[in-house]
Parts: structure tokens; sequence; C-alpha cells
């Protein structure tokens, strides 16, 4: 906590400094992983602090982050819902004195939703957000090469092989019974049923905690840290998942009410919605292992999704065309 302090005190100082802004009270947010993070209130209204530790973004992810950042701002001119960020020479990724990494950004207000609880207003609302986000990104950014990739079929039963043995040593039946869900669907299919995937600039992050409503609408769209060129169909499926899915059944409304606002802005065929679930089955898979104690519950959560998409591998098609 010391340390925290003294990051927090340097971070305050550098931004009275930069901006000439004054903090007057701050919050800690206790949120995300390993990063710092505050509201705090100054005579410029209320602004969000985030520090970056050290160890989760090195200088060699700096780069990447300023482009994710500088993206999100001209998102953020485009009139997209999300924070306005401030920049110090045209950088948005500051620094202190001693090296420490943070940004300053608007505070949205709104609230975010318990995972799975998302009614069809809100699912519309994103649905839309999202699509014209989709969009603009793909009428604005200029393309880069694929910055991650799936795992070939040989990978991801090379992974499977392990984490059963692990399940095995611990003689955890829950595991093994979702693991034998996965080795089947591993043997029957493989990574040619996602050639048909958009590539291009993706959020990459979009579950339940990054996006805010206020009551029915999407009032914010946080953290674009992660953003990237990958598979778009990530940001389909992932808030789907995230706001629909609800003690193993799915609020088939709210997928349609999603459906029906993306594409305002961009097709959504049923085949496309399919593809984006499985494609995240696929890249997420190798979640599915033994609980561990210091396990994260968004990592217990998408574990669900996991099994979810599993056990509605073969029906899913029918499940969504209200078949």
């Amino acid at each position: 906590m010391i340390v925290h302090n003294e990051i927090k005190e340097e971070i305050f100082e550098a931004v009275t400094r930069l901006f000439g802004i004054e903090i007057q009270e701050c919050n800690q947010i206790h949120l995300g992983y390993r990063n710092l993070k505050w509201q705090v209130k100054t005579a410029n209204g209320d602004l969000f602090v985030k520090q970056y530790n050290k160890q989760r973004y090195p200088q060699e992810r700096v780069p990447g982050l300023e482009k994710a950042l500088q993206i999100q701002n001209r998102l953020f001119n485009e009139g997209l819902p999300c924070p306005e960020l401030f920049s110090y020479e045209g950088k948005f990724v500051l620094n202190t004195g001693n090296g420490e990494r943070f940004v300053l950004m608007g505070f949205n207000q709104g609230f975010t939703l318990p995972p799975g609880s998302a009614n069809p207003s809100q699912m519309y609302s994103l649905g839309k957000v999202i699509g014209r986000m989709h969009l603009l990104l793909e009428k604005n950014i200029a393309i880069e090469p694929l910055h991650w990739d799936l795992l070939s079929k040989p990978e991801m039963l090379e992974t499977w092989n392990e984490r059963y043995d692990e399940a095995i040593g611990l003689d955890c039946s829950k595991t093994l019974h979702h693991l034998e869900q996965q080795r089947r669907i591993l043997e029957e299919n493989d990574t040619d049923l996602f050639v048909q995937c958009e590539k291009g600039w993706a959020h990459w992050d979009l579950f339940a905690d990054n996006i805010l409503f206020n009551e029915n609408e999407v009032s914010s769209i946080l953290d674009f840290d992660r953003m990237n060129v990958v598979y778009t169909d990530f940001d389909i499926s992932r808030p789907i998942l995230s706001c629909c899915n609800h003690e193993n059944h799915i609020n088939l409304d709210g997928v349609s009410a999603f459906v029906s606002g993306y594409q305002e802005f961009k097709p959504l065929p049923l085949e496309k919605l399919v593809r984006s679930i499985k494609l995240t089955w696929w890249r997420e898979a190798e979640w599915i292992r033994v609980e561990k104690p210091g396990d994260s519950t968004p990592l217990k959560r998408f574990r669900e999704e996991n099994v979810w998409i599993a056990e509605n591998w073969d029906c899913m098609e029918d499940l969504f065309s209200g078949r």
C-alpha cells in the first residue's frame, strides 16, 4: 500500500504539472488486473486516472497501447460513447518524472450490469454502438497485419492433453466431463470453420465490466487498451455471451435485439452470429481446466460461457433461428 500511495502521489503531481489540474479528492477503483485506477474530483469535474503496471505493460507494449488510445480518441470525436482522453504533446500515454505510465480521461457516468442480466432494450443499444464502431473502424483506420491468430488443431489438442492429464491427476470429474466435450468438438472440427471470419480493428475486450449503461442505453464503452487487428467477430460474441448468458441459459430476445441493432450498420446473418460464438469457444477453450484458488471472477465466468457453447455446439443454428 505504501508503494501504491507513492505511485498515486507521483501521478497526481504529474496531472497538475502537465495540465494545471488540481486533484481535490480521489476514490480508488478496485477493478481490473494490477493497474491502479482512481476516480478524481477536480474543478474540471470528475476525471479518471489509470496507471499502467510496468510488468503488465513493459516498454515494448507502449506503442501498441498508444495506437489503441489514438483510435479511441478518433472514435470519441466521431461521437461514439467512450471516454474523452487528455493528451500531452500529442501523446495519450503519459509519464511521470520517474517513469510511471498513466492515462487521464473523462469519467463517464453509468452502471455496469451483472453478467447475463441485460434486457432486450439494452442489447439493442449495445448492438447499435458496436455495429457503428465497426463501421467507423473499417472506414477510417488503416488495416495492419493480424495481431493474433487462432491455435491450430494440433496445438489445441496438445494443450487439451496437458489439461486432461492435470484433471486426471487432481481427480476433478467436473473438469474431465467438460474436457470430454471439448475433445469431441476438436475431433470433428478444424480452423477452416473460421476462414470467413472478418479481420480488422476490434475492441477485443467487450465483456460486461467494460460496458456502461444509463437505463436502457449504452452510456460508454470502456477500456480500449487491447484494441488491435484481430477477428472482429470477437466483438459480437463476447458481449452477447457476457450480457445474455445466465445460469447456463441464453436470453434469445436479448440476442435478437443485439443483432437488430448491429444490423443498422453492418450485416449480421445467422451463420456469422453462430461462427462468432464458436470462434470465441476456440479461442478460450484452453481456459477449461481445474480451477485454482487465485482464478479471477471473469475467468470463471468465461469458463461457464465456454461450457455453454460446447453443450449447444450442434444446435446453435436452430437455437438462434427459433426453429
